[in-house]
């Protein structure tokens, strides 16, 4: 402990700490549904119907099934769902570049750093779960987010499993799952043999590189689902009823979260989407919403349904949002730019409380008023209600240990 900087009582106070932690895991899955660009909060979750004129949203506000509490009359199947939502509306930062920004919120809460990448949240629950043999205990559909940090200082070999291909493609076929049409799983076998005794070659080597030891391990995985029929069986997604797959959404987002149902349902603990509408709204705003909101209500209210008709609900966390929110004042392109200081966060099921609006801003949605929080607080939240110490020390490429969160506390209304 002293070669590392911890005394005696800060590690005793680690371990009790994850004990505790291990004691009140109340979400065993995720679904990370990834907007990247920004998505408008008061365009969505924290309307201001009585702000400056040049800052209104054009749209109005509805009614949800928490009294006193409205959002976007675009989102009618959602705000039927707000028992079963924590919207965290007190979250800020200082960031407003997209790919700076996003490597904050993507990289555990931890402000970005050019000399080390912190690893996202798939990576850590990679890392941190037990594997079930033949299935990946992380998937991205169709990939991990190109502006975040990925597995970071980790490590290649801790990366999301990968689609690489869309399932709402008629011909949707995971590429690492499918064989080529003259290979089967026998001469398959003799393949994977004859690597084997080629990569032996290598065990001598005192130090293998990272990318190598990711290989390594990405090849692994993918032997042993090849092999696994219940993990193949839940990439099917032909298998899901014409009805399931049309409450969804026939189109690439509804498609991705059933998919994403379908994996957690089959082991899998922690699925990636990167939302294909894209939020990036500097022109248009308002046009633009028109053409994603219906889709994302539509499948995102599917997804939440579903998950609680099966009784997944409880124990599958689903987290929505982006990089930060959008400026109050519309621009003379009719679109909102970059904000940081303000934006909404979207939690369901895993043991969130139902109905809790949390965190307050001005009247113009501009500024945090009442509970204000940074990404590393929201990340520490996060890792508690999975039962992960936020503050576990890893060893880092650079010879110093460095913890998952660097700062933060988890918000207590949420994790009790």
């Amino acid at each position: 402990a002293g070669l590392i900087g911890l005394t005696l009582p800060k590690l005793l106070a680690a371990q009790d700490a994850n004990r505790r932690a291990n004691r009140n895991v109340r979400a065993k899955n995720v679904i990370f549904i990834w907007q990247q660009g920004g998505p408008p909060h008061q365009d969505m979750w924290d309307m201001k119907p009585d702000c400056a004129s040049e800052n209104r949203s054009e749209f109005s506000p509805i009614a949800t099934t928490l009294p006193g509490y409205r959002v976007c009359e675009l989102m009618p199947k959602l705000s039927q769902l707000v028992q079963h939502m924590t919207i965290l509306r007190g979250v800020n930062h200082h960031i407003p570049d997209h790919n700076p920004g996003s490597m904050f919120m993507l990289g555990s809460g931890n402000p970005p750093n050019p000399t080390i990448f912190h690893p996202t949240w798939s990576a850590v629950v990679k890392r941190e779960t037990e594997p079930i043999p033949g299935v990946p205990t992380a998937v991205a559909i169709p990939s991990e987010p190109s502006e975040g940090p990925n597995a970071g200082f980790l490590g290649a070999a801790w990366q999301s499993f990968a689609t690489q291909a869309d399932p709402n493609d008629r011909d949707f076929r995971v590429r690492a799952l499918a064989m080529p049409r003259d290979i089967d799983l026998s001469r398959f076998e003799r393949r994977r043999q004859l690597l084997e005794d080629t990569n032996r070659a290598f065990d001598e080597l005192t130090e293998r590189p990272d990318v190598l030891r990711g290989f390594d391990r990405f090849h692994q995985d993918a032997y042993a689902i090849i092999n696994s029929p219940t993990t193949r069986r839940a990439f099917d997604i032909d298998q899901e009823p014409t009805l399931i797959r049309e409450r969804y959404g026939r189109n690439k987002l509804g498609q991705r979260l059933l998919l994403a149902r379908r994996l957690i349902e089959g082991g899998v603990r922690f699925v990636t989407i990167s939302e294909p509408v894209g939020w990036d709204t500097h022109e248009g705003n308002f046009r633009r919403l028109r053409e994603n909101l219906p889709v994302v209500d539509h499948g995102v209210s599917a997804l939440i349904e579903d998950l609680h008709l099966r009784g997944m609900l409880q124990d599958t966390l689903v987290m929505m949002f982006g990089e930060f929110g959008r400026t109050p004042r519309i621009n003379q392109q009719a679109g909102r730019d970059h904000w940081p200081q303000a934006m909404s966060i979207v939690l369901a099921g895993g043991g969130v409380p139902g109905g809790l609006i949390y965190g307050a801003t001005d009247r113009n949605a501009a500024f945090v008023v009442d509970r204000s929080h940074s990404p590393a607080d929201f990340a520490c939240t996060i890792y508690t209600l999975l039962g992960i110490d936020p503050h576990k020390y890893y060893p880092a490429p650079n010879g110093q240990p460095t913890p998952i969160v660097r700062d933060g506390e988890p918000i207590r209304a949420v994790v009790g």
